[in-house]
């Protein structure tokens, strides 16, 4: 059985939150071209929405960090 190891890093080598360390097992059987996309196949299938997962939550943590607090600005009319 193999053994796919990910980790995901940023622009500068730091690892993501999240899964800083996956690991996935490809069960390719009896070692056909068959039995191997079948087994890449279960790979992306479970891999792919936990990376995409992933970035997204590195996204939005990034977006927050970014957004500056909006300052509310009251102005007293007139007749108060």
């Amino acid at each position: 059985m193999a053994t796919i190891e990910m980790i995901i890093r940023d622009d500068h080598g730091n690892i993501i939150e999240g899964r800083a360390k996956k690991e996935y097992k490809l069960d390719i059987g009896n070692q056909s071209f068959n039995a191997i996309e079948a087994a890449v196949g279960t790979f992306k299938n479970s891999a792919l929405p936990d990376l995409k997962a992933d970035l997204l939550k590195e996204a939005q943590d990034h977006f927050i960090k970014k957004k500056r607090p909006i300052k509310a600005k009251w102005h007293k009319s007139s007749s108060d």
